[in-house]
């Protein structure tokens, strides 16, 4: 480990991977401004639209992240990004000709999502490729920034092509348009130099021994935890940006009555709060913590699930409150998903680390998914915000509690890596 020398080079493929996980997420996102429009092309309600909007895109996307993990770790991640990016980007052209009928948008959503997958499950292999083990959480935490700029763009860029072009089909096939640039430097990494710890051999003895270390990491305790808190962060993230728009909006005594800009206006900075709380993941988990993360992800947790508890006392003469609880919530809860991708870039073999990554990622998925749908149908059925308040106040904390048996796996520890004690 000590001996290995690590490029310059390295920091443009951070920035490549930045550009590329932004621009594949506006993909991802940018139907969920339109669906008002789809909504009355296609004579469906909202609900039905934002499913077959959303809901279908993100089960194809969670089939394709397992799938990814283990295809990077035969071809590597510039490969999976090669075959990846031009498929979504192709997908979203074809917006334009396709969906003309309800099957024809959910078949090429679903589409558009199983090429979507993997390009964001790679960010363990990266780490552990191109960057030495004290800068991996740094990156991982780079990505979840460029996750969010990729959100929030796709928010707005796809309406300001439907201003355009007014034509919601035409506005969802210029999301094509930023992957060009991702395609670009995704051919440029494939020609370009190689990364100091690629070991992609297809040798009968290698697949074995990546075989082994497979099963060795899958027998840790710290992979069932990470899995657990990907799982159960981005729940508890998908339900509140999900649900809190509503609860700010809607009149009493559903949810407090601002009205949708009222709302908006509150809840804007929970975004940017989100951002700044992935930046500071591995500034706290590195300096302040010295390496270990049960802790800063305990506190993370817990206190991002008393945050939500406190949400369902909060009404419409609340002051700054109302912008205070939503910035700490995403802030704190933000620290997790950095941080546990770092953790496996750090302490797992480079052999394992895309399946793995793929693994947690997909888990991920699969939260954002029971985020949504446990949410709205508690919402449906009672009518009212605060027990989906309490579920995913409840999820968040049980994930702070599944931090206690987070262990560096000694089976692959080197004399470099620290314990965390």
């Amino acid at each position: 480990m000590d001996n290995v020398f690590y490029p310059k080079y390295r920091w443009f493929v951070l920035a490549a991977m930045v550009i590329i996980t932004a621009s594949a997420m506006m993909s991802n996102t940018g139907a969920a401004p339109l669906v008002g429009e789809i909504s009355k092309s296609f004579g469906t309600s909202l609900g039905e639209t934002t499913a077959m909007s959303m809901l279908t895109f993100m089960l194809a996307a969670l089939i394709s992240t397992f799938l990814g993990g283990f295809l990077t770790d035969r071809i590597g991640f510039v490969r999976v990004w090669i075959i990846a990016l031009p498929l979504t980007a192709i997908f979203s052209i074809s917006m334009r000709f396709t969906t003309f009928t309800p099957i024809g948008y959910i078949v090429t959503r679903s589409l558009q999502g199983f090429s979507f997958g993997p390009i964001c499950a790679v960010i363990a292999t990266i780490c552990a490729e191109w960057f030495k083990p004290g800068e991996r959480t740094y990156v991982a935490a780079a990505q979840g920034v460029s996750i969010w700029l990729g959100l929030s763009s796709g928010l707005v860029y796809t309406p300001l092509m439907l201003n355009i072009t007014g034509n919601w089909r035409i506005a969802l096939s210029w999301s094509a348009a930023p992957l060009i640039l991702g395609i670009c430097l995704a051919v440029i990494l494939l020609i370009g130099p190689k990364p100091p710890v690629a070991a992609h051999i297809v040798s009968v003895d290698t697949r074995a021994n990546h075989k082994s270390d497979f099963r060795l990491a899958m027998a840790t305790s710290a992979v069932f935890v990470m899995c657990i808190l990907a799982l159960l962060d981005t729940w508890y993230q998908q339900a509140f940006n999900d649900m809190a728009p509503g609860f700010y909006a809607v009149q009493p005594p559903v949810g407090i009555g601002l009205g949708p800009m009222g709302a908006g206006s509150k809840l804007m900075w929970a975004g940017y709060a989100a951002v700044l709380g992935t930046l500071a993941a591995p500034f706290v988990v590195e300096r302040i913590f010295k390496g270990k993360p049960r802790m800063p992800l305990f506190i993370g947790c817990t206190l991002s699930a008393m945050l939500m508890f406190c949400m369902r006392y909060v009404t419409v003469n609340s002051g700054f409150i109302l912008i205070l609880l939503p910035v700490l919530l995403l802030f704190f809860s933000s620290f997790v998903n950095p941080t546990i991708f770092g953790f496996i870039a750090k302490y797992y073999p480079q052999s394992v680390a895309g399946r793995l990554g793929g693994i947690v990622h997909g888990l991920a998925v699969l939260g954002a998914v029971l985020g949504l749908g446990v949410g709205s149908t508690l919402l449906h059925v009672t009518g009212s915000y605060s027990l989906p308040m309490t579920v995913m106040s409840s999820v968040i904390f049980i994930g702070g509690v599944t931090v206690s048996f987070m262990k560096v796996p000694k089976v692959f520890r080197s004399s470099t890596l620290e314990a965390d004690s």
